[in-house]
């Protein structure tokens, strides 16, 4: 909020202040006549403004006030006097009358939700138990929570809000937009988060829930998506027919996927990236094991995009994945004679405009960055730093984290960087001021005779660090934080890249990294993946190269997306579940991909649900 309005709210809330938020003496008879005599009641009493009602509530005292009270707020929200509503909401919050308290739960919530109250949104969320708003108000309350939290991309509080309001009788007829907000945020969970709501859904919920997971386990699927849309309409009858679904589940049913006959991969098959391009190859024929009707030919990349277009032309393919590298994929996707859908295997170049059904499909670290910052905002984090490695690729995601950062509405957050490790141990010094608290103790120590027991301490200010490291660099920082942060001070959490993880660290270095919290893709992780593709791997990789493991679920993802690139082109809110992680199409046809989380915990590697 500006300063003007700061001033509005100030002192609109000092006038609050006079009506008190305790209850005063009761007026005798006599005195509550000569009052009613000396204010009179307007006639119409209905018709008044906010502003009048809030004036007209000086002629009470104790309750009926904060009655009177809440009807000015409901009519300044009505209004959209979203200040006026905000400075009696709070003024009652504390009021000493329970079912004053309950029925302002809602009115608080909409005006810090229109006033852009973070912090008090955040605190009121978190602390209101939904038995703790009134019975009327409630259906309201998860609503408009819902509503926030979708906005905030927080999907898995908006589900969760919005399966309990369908418990609640005519809650699709008072609120229309409630099946395509709800469907969006289900669409937009991991397959883990989508278990975790089915431990204590009901019966409506768990018909959704259903339903989420058959458009997953059938995209691209025409024929089969159909079907069993059908038999489960038969086995929930008393969920909403196709046409009050939806509008993007409706499109779902009727959208036809690509459906090649026969694919060309364009891969570096000679070369020092021979090596990448085989775990690409092999990923990708392991996702086509099952799918004997499509036929795939693999061809060198390296050639000319005049000898690339003979060549597919003569093989008559009808769909292309790759190019995998960067000049390639720039180079080709702007040939005008290139005319078969393509998902090319790097990122789109921003200064290019990306012709008709081409996607972009990169392990992007930025999209990493852009999720912690969007993480970091969800836990109310207001004063992050950043610690990056003087390499490109880690000083690109700095710049990405910082740039998400401020379009969150944040101001620039503190970047820092390293080049070896006297760089480090200097920077965490400088960072926690640990050196200036050590000199006070020094200097305190010279002043008075008697030795005295003094800790040292650290600053009080940081509430989150960022860290984008190789592994190395990140088992000498985290530990050393740990040491340095005050014992008397809260610990600060240290969040990471993909960078930061490695497969092959023993049980000493996962000690050393307890309480480390990082982004990864699934296939990462010691999550329930399909242990017949992860039996597969390593029987055609002797070694846990972690580059080659990431570009084989890369592949794998490559083309099982090919199914379901149509229907995402056209609706955006679809999401694919791949190794590589929750992956949607943007509107430039880039696919970004969502991670998942895990953690250093109690010495071992954990996959965790964030935020």
């Amino acid at each position: 909020m500006n300063s003007s309005k700061l001033k509005t709210l100030f002192f609109i809330g000092l006038s609050g202040i006079l009506f008190g938020c305790t209850p005063s003496s009761t007026l005798t008879d006599s005195e509550q006549k000569e009052r009613e005599t000396n204010q009179a009641t307007p006639p119409t009493v209905d018709s008044l403004t906010a502003r009048q009602h809030y004036s007209l509530a000086a002629n009470y005292q104790g309750e009926p006030q904060h009655y009177h009270l809440l009807k000015a707020a409901r009519l300044a929200i009505t209004e959209q006097d979203y200040l006026l509503a905000l400075a009696i909401s709070e003024s009652l919050k504390h009021s000493p009358y329970p079912l004053i308290q309950q029925q302002n739960k809602l009115l608080l919530l909409q005006a810090y939700i229109a006033t852009d109250q973070q912090q008090g949104l955040a605190l009121l969320l978190k602390e209101t138990k939904l038995d703790q708003v009134h019975a009327k108000d409630r259906a309201s309350y998860l609503w408009f929570s819902s509503q926030y939290f979708s906005k905030e991309q927080r999907h898995l509080a908006a589900s969760r809000n919005l399966l309990l309001l369908a418990d609640y009788p005519n809650s699709q007829s008072e609120f229309p937009e409630y099946p395509a907000l709800l469907w969006q945020n289900l669409t937009a969970l991991t397959d883990s988060q989508l278990q975790n709501l089915q431990q204590q859904a009901n019966k409506v919920a768990n018909s959704w829930l259903a339903l989420t997971n058959l458009s997953r386990s059938y995209i691209g699927q025409p024929e089969q998506l159909q079907q069993a849309y059908a038999d489960w309409q038969l086995a929930n009858p008393w969920m909403p027919d196709t046409a009050a679904m939806p509008l993007a589940v409706q499109q779902l049913l009727l959208l036809q996927p690509f459906n090649p006959q026969k694919i060309a991969v364009l891969l570096p098959l000679k070369g020092q990236f021979r090596q990448h391009a085989q775990a690409i190859q092999y990923g990708i024929l392991s996702a086509a094991t099952k799918d004997n009707s499509k036929e795939i030919i693999f061809i060198d990349s390296q050639q000319t995009p005049e000898q690339l277009i003979e060549k597919l032309t003569f093989e008559q393919v009808d769909f292309v994945i790759g190019p995998l590298l960067k000049g390639q994929v720039d180079t080709i996707s702007q040939q005008a004679q290139w005319t078969w859908p393509t998902l090319f295997l790097n990122s789109l170049d921003i200064t290019t405009a990306k012709r008709d059904n081409q996607f972009f499909f990169a392990l992007s670290m930025e999209d990493e960055a852009q999720q912690t910052a969007l993480l970091f905002e969800q836990k109310n984090y207001q004063q992050p730093v950043v610690i990056s490695a003087t390499n490109n690729i880690s000083l690109r995601m700095q710049q990405q984290f910082s740039q998400s950062w401020q379009q969150l509405g944040h101001q620039a957050p503190q970047l820092y960087q390293f080049n070896d490790k006297a760089d480090l141990d200097a920077l965490i010094n400088q960072l926690l001021e640990t050196e200036q608290s050590k000199l006070r103790v020094q200097q305190i120590d010279t002043l008075v005779p008697v030795k005295m027991h003094s800790d040292t301490h650290s600053r009080l200010d940081i509430d989150a660090i960022y860290l984008i490291a190789d592994p190395v660099q990140t088992q000498l920082f985290k530990p050393f934080v740990d040491v340095s942060v005050s014992e008397t001070a809260p610990k600060i959490p240290v969040y990471a890249s993909s960078r930061s993880h490695s497969t092959a660290l023993d049980k000493t270095e996962q000690r050393d990294l307890n309480g480390l919290t990082f982004t990864e893709m699934p296939w990462m992780l010691p999550v329930k993946t399909d242990m017949p593709i992860r039996d597969e791997y390593q029987q055609l990789f002797s070694t846990e190269d972690e580059s080659l493991q990431r570009l084989y679920a890369m592949g794998f993802d490559a083309y099982r997306l090919i199914g379901s690139l149509r229907q995402q082109q056209q609706l955006n809110a679809i999401v694919f579940s791949g190794l590589t992680g929750q992956l949607r199409l943007n509107p430039n046809g880039s696919i970004v991909r969502q991670l998942s989380w895990g953690k250093y915990h109690n010495n071992r590697l954990i996959a965790v649900q964030e935020p």
